[in-house]
């Protein structure tokens, strides 16, 4: 009977954990009501979490009849995760609770595009891009040091970089101008001492976009996120679609009569100076905002590129709705709306601009990784 008996108790202490995380701070009767179970076994289980320390006391409840009820959630301190967003022009950092609330956040800016981004000035001598990130993930992580003998330290990171990445969350297949891709996953593991998760930027977005977002309750739709390139975070029944090898989303890359065969379908700087115009994607997007005429003609040329990619997309998963997602880019969604119903009428696409404030991709970072850790954690605490 050992076997059936501890099976039991950890299905049951689960179902009160799960309760309390979601419904806390809470009491027992709710508790009793939630899951089912008898008054007898949630008292036991809490006993036996609050002794583990992943649910702590939450005050007292005045307000019912009888006696104050001592209320429980689960304890914040109990795990940490971080998310990590790797940019051209900085890198991020968020270290989240076990609650999912924001601890602190850093940054570091880049020094530029391309290779010699990796080294900025003032940056760690050596170690190289890796380096950087390691160095502003053990920055955060330091606000939880302190807490290593009554509770868990940091349990995972998520690091979302513009690059394809294998199934394994490890190692990149691809990547665009990412110093070091090849290593980078080994590297960081090697320098950091919990596990790291590599995973696309726009993937990550499209997670923060659903949980957060114009996503949120939506089964199927589409993140593109405009840049210096383009890229799609795919979200079909609900779930993201990374696809058999990592690579679903590179729609960058899809066939267009104004580009060759092989090269980008929306190079938003190219297309920027063949309109005249000099300066990054996100500058041309600020003025065309401002109404400045030469960038609202190369806004324009953006967005009817893009609505062409939408179109493509459209006709092969028809999705619910289109997010259209970075810097500066509400400028896009009108000439976006212009050109689809001019060039493709028939097609029944819904484009909106993004609901997720602040960084998306290191808000999703963060939101992938307290999943593990929350769940890596609470099998811990039922086991």
């Amino acid at each position: 009977m050992a076997g059936p008996q501890a099976l039991l108790w950890s299905i049951n202490t689960r179902a009160v954990l799960e309760a309390v995380d979601a419904q806390g701070p809470t009491g027992r009767p709710e508790l009793v009501r939630a899951t089912g179970l008898s008054k007898t076994t949630v008292s036991q289980a809490l006993q036996e979490l609050l002794a583990r320390g992943v649910v702590r006391e939450a005050g007292l409840d005045t307000e019912r009849r009888g006696p104050a009820a001592t209320l429980y959630e689960t304890a914040p301190g109990s795990g940490h995760a971080i998310g990590i967003d790797v940019a051209a022009e900085r890198v991020s950092a968020v270290l989240v609770d076990l609650a999912g609330a924001e601890v602190c956040r850093a940054e570091r800016e880049l020094g530029g595009a391309g290779a010699e981004r990796a080294v900025p000035a003032g940056g760690p001598a050596a170690g190289g891009f890796a380096g950087i990130v390691a160095e502003l993930a053990a920055e955060v992580a330091a606000e939880v040091a302190a807490e290593v003998a009554g509770g868990r330290t940091v349990g995972e990171a998520v690091v979302g970089v513009p690059a394809i990445v294998a199934r394994d969350g490890k190692s990149i297949r691809a990547s665009r101008g990412l110093p070091g891709a090849a290593t980078l996953g080994v590297e960081l593991q090697a320098r950091l001492p919990y596990p790291i998760l590599l995973e696309n930027d726009v993937n990550l977005a499209a997670v923060a976009e659903q949980r957060r977002g114009a996503g949120r309750g939506i089964e199927d739709f589409v993140l593109l996120r405009v840049g210096a390139g383009l890229g799609a975070g795919v979200v079909i029944g609900g779930r993201l679609h990374r696809g058999f090898a990592g690579g679903a989303g590179e729609v960058g890359f899809l066939p267009h009569p104004a580009t060759a065969l092989g090269s980008e379908v929306l190079n938003a700087r190219g297309i920027a100076r063949e309109q005249g115009f000099e300066g990054s994607p996100a500058e041309l997007l600020a003025m065309a905002s401002a109404g400045e005429p030469v960038a609202i003609d190369a806004a324009d040329a953006i967005a009817r590129r893009l609505a062409h990619v939408i179109g493509a997309i459209a006709l092969v998963i028809e999705p619910e709705l289109f997010v259209v997602g970075g810097e500066g880019t509400e400028v896009l969604l009108e000439p976006v709306r212009r050109h689809l119903l001019a060039d493709a009428p028939e097609l029944a696409v819904d484009v909106t601009g993004s609901g997720v404030p602040g960084g998306a991709v290191v808000q999703g970072a963060a939101l992938v990784a307290h999943e593990h850790v929350r769940e890596r954690v609470f099998t811990e605490a039922t086991t």
